[in-house]
């Protein structure tokens, strides 16, 4: 069974294959699928669902990889996409999926693979780094920043230092001397998770699925990007805002790579705007209408 946290439903990462998101006639709150960044877990979208409470029904599962279970070789995002689309009921109605960082690629995995079951995208700051590695010589420079950056965590981990491993992954996300301002207990926690946070940044670099793919999203998208984060993740979001047809990119300005735990007051209602605003169109024309209108192809 789910963990609830005031209102957010915490699956364990084993739990995976055992829950199902169905209307439910005791909760006729909509569901939205929320999916956690690496080195994160999630309670951190606890902000999000006191803020969406009223109308929505906020799941949140520990993604694979993120807690010492049987299932820490399933990094790749396609398996992780794979592993919750199996985990979604077969009858169920689509449903709104949120992703930060490592979870936002995890969701726009979903969403190319199995569009029928995605109502809406909320995508912050997707970890779709291969996508740099396209003619742009400036975007090749930024996947080779990130390629040291794995190559050092890899290093360090091999020489059996995770501490100066996750060191240097927080520094490069939060900027120089984001690690020293750490509290004793969040760097002894991310320690312990540095070597699964940086098979997931190997993982992520080693994908290669091209940007046109993007086209095949056919819900409503919110790209959204928080200009204090590295240029590398700016510059993805950037990407695949422009090659998912009809979405939307909003740029949060003075908040870092982090922002759904450090500017929940600006990017929850941004969040809970983009959800009843595709609930809205739905609910609010005519049968024949929805019924009749084109939706792209997967």
């Amino acid at each position: 069974m789910a963990r609830q946290t005031r209102g957010c439903a915490v699956m364990k990462p084993g739990q995976l294959d055992q829950f199902a998101v169905e209307p439910d006639a005791r909760d006729p709150r909509l569901p939205v699928l929320a999916l956690h960044d690496a080195a994160s877990s999630g309670r951190q979208w606890q902000g999000l669902s006191n803020y969406l409470r009223g109308r929505y029904h906020l799941i949140a599962p520990e993604l694979p990889g993120h807690v010492d279970v049987g299932l820490r070789t399933a990094n790749d995002v396609h398996d992780i996409a794979q592993l919750l689309i199996g985990a979604l009921a077969p009858d169920t109605v689509p449903i709104h999926i949120v992703g930060h960082g490592h979870g936002a690629a995890v969701a726009l995995e979903i969403a190319l693979s199995r569009p029928t079951l995605v109502r809406s995208l909320t995508l912050i700051e997707p970890t779709c780094f291969h996508l740099l590695l396209a003619d742009d010589p400036a975007d090749r420079m930024l996947f080779s920043e990130l390629v040291d950056l794995a190559d050092r965590m890899a290093a360090s981990i091999a020489a059996m230092k995770p501490t100066d491993a996750i060191q240097v992954y927080v520094d490069f996300w939060y900027g120089a001397g984001a690690w020293s301002r750490t509290s004793s207990g969040l760097r002894a926690h991310l320690a312990s998770q540095a070597e699964q946070v940086a098979m997931t940044l190997a993982a992520a670099l080693a994908e290669y699925w091209p940007l046109s793919r993007c086209r095949r999203a056919s819900c409503p998208t919110l790209a959204v990007m928080a200009l204090e984060s590295p240029a590398a993740s700016l510059r993805v979001t950037e990407l695949v805002a422009e090659a998912i047809i009809g979405a939307r990119l909003v740029m949060i300005p003075d908040a870092g790579h982090m922002a759904p735990l450090t500017d929940p007051h600006i990017l929850d209602p941004l969040i809970g705007s983009h959800l009843k605003s595709v609930d809205y169109v739905e609910t609010t024309q005519p049968s024949w209408l929805r019924a009749a209108r084109p939706r792209r192809a997967a």
